[in-house]
């Protein structure tokens, strides 16, 4: 008997077991239908979301290769850019070369007429209030007004003081010139 209850135990276990194994089975399957209908939704959502993403991925590929063809006309303008700025240097390196040359060579003549000019004048002021200091002073005549080429009535003193001015002034009109070229 106790073997027979042993069996009777062992089948009604086994039964038991088998019941239980199917019904883990079942609940196994309804968990994988579950999770195959989850999947499923999931796999929706994730064709919906590509959808949507496509264009948005082909519209940063183009906007990264207008990026790239901009960056690159950047890079190529700068380069002309930088070209043109080092002629422009060495074009204004000339200019102020050339401009240096010039004043070196034309100064040197400027300042000698200019001071040739003074001299002159100095040298006809000079003669003039030489002249008359040493000039005697004479009665006039009527007779040798008439005998005179011009009039000794003064004017010509008058105009010779006119001329030295106009003179004078035309020289400092030169210096000042010359002074504002030296700024330059």
């Amino acid at each position: 008997m106790t073997l027979e209850i042993l069996n009777i135990v062992s089948v009604i276990i086994q039964i038991i077991l088998f019941v239980a194994l199917i019904f883990v089975i079942v609940s196994l399957t309804k968990y994988l239908k579950m999770l195959m209908v989850k999947v499923d939704v999931l796999e929706d959502d994730f064709n919906k979301f590509k959808t949507r993403v496509d264009p948005l991925i082909d519209d940063s590929r183009a906007l990264i290769q207008k990026i790239n063809r901009i960056s690159d006309k950047v890079d190529d303008n700068f380069k002309y850019v930088t070209q043109t700025v080092e002629k422009i240097k060495d074009t204004v390196e000339d200019i102020i070369d050339f401009k240096d040359r010039i004043v070196r060579k034309a100064e040197p003549p400027i300042f000698d007429t200019i001071n040739a000019f003074a001299a002159i004048v100095k040298g006809v002021r000079t003669f003039s209030d030489t002249m008359k200091r040493n000039r005697p002073l004479r009665t006039r005549h009527i007779e040798e007004d008439d005998n005179l080429l011009f009039d000794d009535n003064g004017d010509s003193e008058f105009e010779l003081e006119k001329q030295y001015d106009d003179i004078n002034k035309e020289l400092n009109e030169v210096r000042k010139k010359l002074e504002e070229m030296k700024k330059v």
